[in-house]
């Protein structure tokens, strides 16, 4: 199996995907794919499940996510390593905070900002204009992009199975050419097996506040959004090979997986130069020896030991320490209050 899914929507974008993270990992597995990437609207909120399906299913999550610019056209974002992973979130969250919750409003300045060490797949409109060919607006747009993201920039080729998809996918490849962008094949997938296009196309009469019977071509006209073989990848797409090679050559540079990041607590403040361990430890035996007298002293040391080692085994003593300052405040204030941990 060489092909690798670079564009699935899933039920994480809100209103738009038929399917839930799990749900499109566990269809790429059976279908022999060795990686498969989720690219949800604005947001990353759905490679959490899928991370788990993941290593579940023994194949490869890309992570990934479909940015769409209020000033430009749609771009998909792939992270190669931790350090692009953290600047696609922070470019996420510079556009949540402009905005109210549910909404993301980012711009390309904003991507242009943020692009170190991320690989880029842009969009191109579903339909040719009346002279069978995209507007002069997305050409400058990519060319825009193309000047800006240099070679991490690369050029979607779907297809839309719709009455002059020949003609699109052609004038797609004059771009590439022209523009010397790579080609990148996907199938804009929406749900993973075809029987969840009803579903799709309720969500998207949600969304749009109308009937299925008014929707019209606010629908898709098939239900072709669901994950392939490769066999069927491969017969799609037998013009462009090219745009098969680049599949892989993306899936190959984006060896990022949320198993290597780790929680890190903020640096929590010490007194006399202790670290957050020593001052645990520190206030642990001071408290023990202050609620229990000798005999009862020498039946705890072993477990507070024990606990001791463990809490620094785990890096937990911040937490703790935390936990200690609460606690502190609030008996100093006559606040009734619990301890737990």
């Amino acid at each position: 199996m060489s092909y690798s899914e670079l564009h699935t929507t899933s039920n994480f974008s809100f209103l738009r995907g038929g399917s839930h993270p799990y749900e499109l990992v566990e269809q790429a597995a059976k279908l022999g794919y060795k990686e498969v990437a989720i690219t949800d609207h604005n947001t990353l909120a759905g490679v959490v499940r899928a991370h788990v399906a993941a290593k579940k299913t023994g194949i490869r999550l890309i992570i990934g996510c479909r940015l769409e610019l209020l000033d430009g056209p749609p771009l998909l974002a792939y992270p190669t390593d931790k350090d692009a992973y953290a600047r696609l979130s922070g470019l996420l969250s510079t556009g949540n905070l402009r905005t109210e919750k549910g909404q993301c409003h980012i711009y390309k300045k904003d991507v242009y900002e943020y692009a170190e060490g991320i690989l880029f797949i842009a969009l191109p409109p579903l339909t040719l204009n009346e002279a069978f060919d995209f507007d002069e607006d997305y050409k400058e747009a990519l060319r825009e992009y193309r000047d800006r993201l240099g070679s991490s920039l690369h050029l979607g080729l779907s297809r839309s199975y719709q009455a002059n998809d020949n003609k699109r996918m052609h004038r797609l490849a004059q771009l590439s050419k022209t523009l010397s962008l790579k080609l990148v094949a996907t199938n804009d997938v929406y749900y993973h097996v075809p029987e969840r296009r009803q579903l799709q196309d309720i969500l998207t009469c949600i969304r749009e506040k109308c009937t299925i019977h008014s929707a019209g071509f606010r629908l898709y006209q098939n239900a072709e959004r669901h994950l392939k073989t490769d066999d069927e990848m491969q017969r799609l797409f037998k013009q462009y090979p090219q745009a098969l090679e680049t599949v892989r050559e993306i899936a190959d540079a984006c060896r990022f997986s949320l198993d290597s990041l780790k929680y890190i607590y903020p640096e929590e403040i010490t007194s006399g130069g202790r670290t957050p361990q020593e001052e645990l430890v520190k206030l642990t035996w001071e408290g023990a020896k202050e609620k229990f007298d000798a005999e009862g002293f020498e039946k705890v040391e072993k477990t507070i030991r024990d606990e001791l080692e463990f809490m620094e085994r785990k890096n937990y003593a911040s937490y703790f320490l935390t936990v200690y300052d609460f606690v502190q405040f609030a008996r100093q204030r006559g606040i009734l209050c619990q301890g737990r941990g």
